[in-house]
């Protein structure tokens, strides 16, 4: 089941070597899914801080990402899910799978590919 979604993808440049091999996926999902919108920006440091990942302040290198959740108008509907970093094709099918089947909060999504907890305030991104 699908769901309306904005996937705002950083390209900076920090995501390292595994960068082609990841975005592929992610596009594959979004091009595959009713309503889904894929945004590559320049960096979110305010929202991702992925310098201070990895599990939780390692520090690992690979793309970081944020999904949120939208009604078919665009309106943002629901908390923003911070993701990475995200490694490798591996990492990319397990986002692109949540992805496809709707975002779903039922532990799909492996805890190692969420960023951070869900922050208590963040500016609606779409």
């Amino acid at each position: 089941m699908s769901r309306p979604f904005t996937l705002i993808v950083c390209r900076a440049g920090c995501d390292g070597p595994a960068g082609a091999s990841v975005m592929e996926p992610l596009r594959d999902a979004v091009r595959t899914t009713f309503h889904g919108i894929l945004v590559a920006t320049a960096c979110h440091h305010d929202v991702l801080r992925c310098d201070a990942f990895g599990p939780y302040g390692s520090g690992a290198r690979g793309l970081f990402a944020v999904a949120q959740p939208c009604t078919t108008d665009r309106r943002p509907c629901g908390l923003p899910t911070r993701l990475g970093p995200i490694t490798g094709p591996d990492d990319a099918a397990a986002v692109a799978a949540w992805l496809r089947a709707g975002l779903p909060d039922d532990g799909t999504l492996p805890k190692r590919l969420r960023a951070a907890p869900p922050p208590r305030a963040v500016a609606r991104l779409n």
